[in-house]
């Protein structure tokens, strides 16, 4: 029987693992790889796994959808194959003729997920949101022969706008400074055509790559602003009963961002050779090599400068951006000019900056320029203005070794007075020097230099007619990468590459602002040696005040009797001679106070010390100009300046009667008066000693204690206090 119970626990046991064992499995079945997802999304998917799911889009936006050597491809496309990769489900564009087909049909539910729709008010009523996968600023397009530079030049011009685009209603809510006259439109190519023939004057559409072709399909047109609070959000939205749906498809986009932009990119440098219309031999160049090596020479700020293997600076910028758009990977390199030409015309090097002359065109293509400055001549303020480079005739002028300069002044002067430098800023200390009159140089580069080293005393004094623009040179070699970087360069913005390459440079070092610096440092330097000075000189009266302040507390306390505040018998001995005004006659009253020992023994030393006290105030009243010395337990020293012997036995009586008139408790409902007996004698001048007037007072002073002796104590028995 107990076997047998065992044997049901077993079994039971095994058919719960199994249980358990199976629901993992499942679970693991139904669970999107890499994705992160709960039960409840785990189990959707599980139950709606063999259904596909139709995503409606706008086949005319650009880089999320188009087609490219016979097959349709893009961002979107990328982004279902992931999806469905991910999560299980079965994803597929749907078949639409534009936006508005896509999102009537998805509002009418033949449509499952809506991509590229803003979220607003209205639409949420019946849709469920995601993210955004990504987001495209709006653009703003006017005529290259325009005045428009900017959104707000269009305040109250004629905009044209695709019809019931969201764009419309959001723009007056961004800026509600501008005012606009809407013209809508079906088709973005209407309102490009219609601005083109100047029936508009501005155009306001998504981005999203199309803005590239559109500068391509339409040069005449150019892009003036991009409206970076107003985007085109490319969401995936599902009706509003749909919420564990819309909830695993942005648990999706969150958990995928990195792919996502991966994606992303892909697409936009396929839509990029698209709409650049790249030849088969391009296309074929891209996918089998893609790579080039670019020379960077000497560091010429700001357009070159090559920093631990990478090409920064302008020109390394625009580079770069140029690679970005098609998916060219360029490789760098470093040297001296020479070196790179030695190595381009070898085959080691495909591109380099370089000037456009006649003789390096028979081993160069040089494609559209990426900047369209003409070269500038430059001097300082007080130096002539100059009429093109033929004003520099008999003139001496400073020209960096190599540079195209010195072949153009040698052709068209009589008589060029050319130095050679190495470098710009050489070019610019002979400037500033007067060693030479002008040099001649780059507008951005001697703007860069000028405004880094804070030189204000050097500006511009005449332009060039030159073709003086800033080219890459690409090998011959080369022909497909040299086609194609023509291509693409028109398409970028050379301001904004021109400000995101400055940034990348080192800053100079501002020699006015160094000097500037330098005095300063030498003033706080001077400064500090005073402070430091006054401080130490603070310091030692500090110590000098403290050692003055210990010594007269010491002094002090050597002098001075603690109880009374009179002098001590140590002053008497070391400084009373010299301290005692020489007003004479002086009276010398010595005083004894009478019963100390009996207080003390009786009531305590507290009752002692108070009697002392009381006696030593009552001294103070009666003589206030006085000289007081304790010279020992209940013996006194008064020394009277200017005072007469009758003024003298005034005061010892004023004394006494002070004393009868006090009272001192001595212990509860006990009360004495303090006495002392007294004695005197005179001091005529300084020639009498000191020391002989104290023993004639106190000799005096003994034969009136005895006399006191004879009479009834002056500390009588305890009684109560009188009342007032």
């Amino acid at each position: 029987m107990f076997l047998l119970r065992v044997l049901q626990g077993w079994s039971t046991g095994l058919r719960i693992c199994l249980l358990l064992a199976s629901c993992v499995l499942v679970g693991q079945a139904h669970a999107a790889p890499g994705l992160q997802l709960n039960v409840d999304e785990q189990a959707w998917l599980a139950a709606h796994r063999g259904k596909t799911y139709t995503v409606g889009f706008d086949p005319f936006a650009g880089m999320d959808s188009f087609e490219f050597r016979g097959h349709r491809v893009g961002l979107l496309h990328d982004l279902l194959k992931d999806m469905q990769a991910q999560l299980g489900l079965h994803v597929v564009p749907a078949q639409v003729k534009g936006w508005d087909d896509a999102y009537n049909r998805f509002v009418a539910g033949d449509i499952d997920i809506l991509y590229g729709a803003n979220a607003t008010p209205e639409r949420e009523r019946i849709m469920r949101f995601t993210r955004p996968v990504w987001k495209y600023p709006y653009t703003v397009f006017a005529r290259n022969d325009t005045a428009v530079q900017t959104l707000g030049d269009l305040d109250g011009k004629r905009v044209g706008f695709i019809r019931n685009d969201f764009v419309i209603g959001q723009l007056p809510l961004e800026f509600p400074n501008i005012h606009v006259q809407s013209v809508e439109f079906d088709e973005q190519e209407a309102g490009l055509k219609a601005l083109e023939r100047g029936e508009l004057d501005g155009f306001v559409t998504a981005g999203g790559g199309l803005e590239y072709e559109f500068l391509y399909a339409h040069p005449k047109l150019a892009l003036v602003a991009e409206l970076r609070a107003i985007t085109s959000d490319m969401t995936l939205a599902v009706a509003r009963d749909q919420q564990l749906l819309a909830g695993l498809l942005d648990r999706y986009i969150a958990q995928r961002e990195a792919v996502i932009q991966e994606v992303k990119a892909k697409a936009q440098r396929l839509y990029n050779r698209k709409i650049l219309r790249l030849s088969e031999a391009e296309l074929r160049w891209l996918e089998k090599s893609g790579t080039a090596v670019v020379g960077v020479a000497e560091d010429y700020l700001p357009f070159d400068y090559y920093d631990k293997g990478e090409y920064r600076g302008i020109a390394g910028e625009m580079l770069q951006r140029i690679g970005d758009t098609v998916g060219i990977r360029f490789e760098v390199v470093s040297g001296t000019f020479a070196d790179i030409m030695d190595k381009a015309r070898k085959g080691g090097v495909d591109v380099a900056n370089m000037a456009k002359t006649e003789d390096r065109l028979k081993d160069f293509v040089f494609p559209h320029a990426i900047s369209t400055e003409r070269d500038i001549i430059v001097g300082l303020k007080s130096s002539a203005p100059v009429q093109d480079v033929y004003g520099l005739d008999g003139q001496r002028v400073a020209v960096i070794d190599g540079f195209w300069h010195e072949e153009y002044l040698r052709k068209n002067l009589k008589n060029p007075q050319i130095v050679r430098t190495a470098d710009i800023m050489e070019s610019l200390r002979l400037v500033r020097n007067g060693e030479v009159a002008y040099m001649i140089e780059n507008p951005t580069v001697v703007e860069f230099y000028i405004n880094g080293l804070g030189y204000t005393d050097v500006v511009k004094r005449g332009n060039t007619s030159k073709d003086s623009f800033v080219y890459f040179g690409v090998s011959r070699r080369q022909p497909e990468l040299a086609s194609i970087m023509d291509k693409v360069i028109p398409l970028i913005r050379f301001e904004d590459a021109k400000y995101a390459g400055i940034q990348s440079v080192p800053a100079l070092r501002n020699e006015a602002n160094r000097r500037l610096i330098l005095i300063v440092a030498f003033l706080l330097a001077a400064l500090l040696g005073i402070l430091m000075l006054v401080i130490k000189v603070v310091r030692k009266l500090a110590e000098q005040k403290a050692r003055t302040q210990f010594l007269t507390e010491r002094e002090h306390f050597l002098y001075t009797d603690t109880l009374t505040g009179f002098h001590n018998r140590n002053y008497f001995s070391d400084r009373a001679e010299q301290a005692l005004r020489p007003d004479y006659p002086q009276a010398v009253v010595v005083a004894d106070l009478n019963n100390l020992k009996r207080v003390n023994d009786s009531y305590g030393h507290a009752a002692g010390d108070a009697l002392l006290l009381l006696f030593a105030g009552l001294v103070r009243e009666q003589w206030p100009e006085g000289h007081f010395f304790r010279m020992g337990g209940d013996e006194f020293l008064i020394v009277l300046p200017a005072t007469s012997e009758a003024q003298a036995l005034a005061g010892m009586e004023g004394l006494r009667q002070r004393c009868l008139g006090a009272r001192l408790p001595a212990a509860p409902d006990a009360w004495g008066a303090p006495s002392a007996a007294l004695g005197h004698a005179m001091r005529a001048n300084a020639e009498q000693p000191l020391a002989q007037c104290i023993a004639q007072a106190d000799q005096c002073m003994y034969q009136a204690k005895a006399l006191m002796k004879k009479r009834r104590s002056d500390l009588e028995d305890p009684a109560p206090e009188p009342s007032a």
